[in-house]
């Protein structure tokens, strides 16, 4: 393992930007390396849009929810304007985290020493600081973090220089506009604790090589073709007559989107929206992960779906939508034990980069766009010498 001041060295990465046929995955230490996680986080995360939830998860003023971008604490908040805004979730007095989970305020109220904010951010009250020299409640608000959405998804970005999120996308929103995003509600979000790294679990999400063996019994095999990307992301078509959110031998009354067009009608999207969001729009439903890091071997890992209104307004739609909760239960518990077990392994003093099939070429894509933003200028070197 090299040293932390020469691991964005692009020697170390010259055979993870070959072509899909001639290129290795990463090598193990980008995957155990708690320096080369404080990389990550520095030159990729706080630099980078980061996909936070759905705006309708905040659907009344006051409401709010704690989230984080690897490890990162924001808050998000919905004003009496009914704006969505985001926040550092820590108090401007010492430090204390404000709030967690989810749920309803008219202030934001620190447990610490009980400063108070607006949903705006402002400081409304700090009792005890009339004493101190030079405090102005003005000046000590909370700090804002950069948000914006597409189709009802939120995203934050921490660097006040970045591209916008339109172009960061790129032909994303365009590509999948027939699913009617702002249409479908989230009806559910389950959490897991996963002891692996982000990129092990995103890479698992990209390719289909796994799928005869892990998820035989409650999937089958499914063939993926690759999309060509413009934008922060990648992605694959699996061509499915019916709904991809089912598990094996299962079916469902539920009307497929009507709004679907082009290769929406062709088959499902399977989607890595970086840096560590995957993102699966099917022909009547949809779902989504947050690959949350939590250090250089642990996620917490926020599955959330949604329906169309009409569809999630159905007087059966809990009892047959338990259907499709036991097909992402199932799958994800599968890729869950997989990924550990994949970490586990890597983390041996003696495992080596490893060939790529062609089947998984998505890990190669994720492992390209990663490097990219690490070396920050370097890259085309690295991809020059590659080549």
């Amino acid at each position: 393992m090299p040293p932390i001041d020469d691991m964005l060295d692009p020697k170390h990465y010259v055979n993870a930007l070959k072509p899909p046929l001639e290129a290795e995955n990463l090598p193990p230490w980008c995957y155990t390396d708690e320096g080369f996680h404080r990389l990550e986080i520095e030159r990729v995360f706080m630099k980078v849009w980061n996909f936070v939830g759905r705006g309708d998860l905040l659907p009344n003023p006051g409401d709010y929810l704690a989230a984080d971008v690897a490890g990162i604490p924001i808050l998000l908040t919905r004003n009496e304007k009914g704006v969505i805004k985001a926040f550092a979730n820590s108090c401007r007095h010492r430090g204390t985290q404000l709030l967690t989970g989810e749920g309803n305020c008219k202030a934001i109220v620190c447990p610490y020493h009980h400063w108070a904010f607006t949903l705006d951010g402002g400081l409304i009250s700090a009792g005890g600081m009339e004493d101190t020299v030079g405090f102005e409640m003005q000046d000590n608000g909370l700090i804002p973090v950069r948000l914006e959405t597409w189709a009802d998804f939120l995203f934050v970005n921490f660097d006040p220089q970045a591209e916008s999120l339109t172009s960061y996308l790129g032909e994303l929103p365009s590509h999948i506009a027939s699913y009617d995003f702002p249409n479908l509600v989230t009806t559910r979000r389950k959490v897991w604790d996963v002891a692996c790294n982000w990129k092990l679990y995103l890479e698992n999400q990209r390719e289909s090589y796994h799928i005869p063996a892990v998820h035989r019994q409650s999937l089958g095999d499914q063939m993926a073709a690759p999309i060509d990307a413009v934008g922060a992301w990648s992605g694959s078509l699996i061509p499915v007559a019916q709904t991809a959110a089912l598990l094996k031998g299962d079916t469902s009354p539920f009307p497929p989107i009507a709004s679907r067009s082009g290769s929406a009608l062709e088959g499902s999207h399977f989607l890595s929206l970086y840096p560590s969001t995957y993102f699966v729009a099917t022909s009547d439903c949809f779902w989504w992960m947050e690959i949350r890091p939590r250090g250089a071997a642990q996620i917490e890992l926020v599955v959330g779906s949604g329906f169309p209104r009409e569809t999630a307004a159905r007087p059966d739609f809990e009892e047959i939508a338990e259907r499709y909760y036991r097909r992402w239960d199932m799958t994800h518990a599968e890729d869950n034990v997989i990924c550990e077990r994949q970490q586990a392994g890597i983390t041996s003093p003696l495992a080596l980069p490893g060939r790529l099939a062609r089947r998984e070429w998505g890990v190669n894509a994720v492992d390209r766009w990663i490097v990219e933003q690490l070396l920050d200028g370097h890259g085309s070197e690295t991809q020059a010498a590659a080549e």
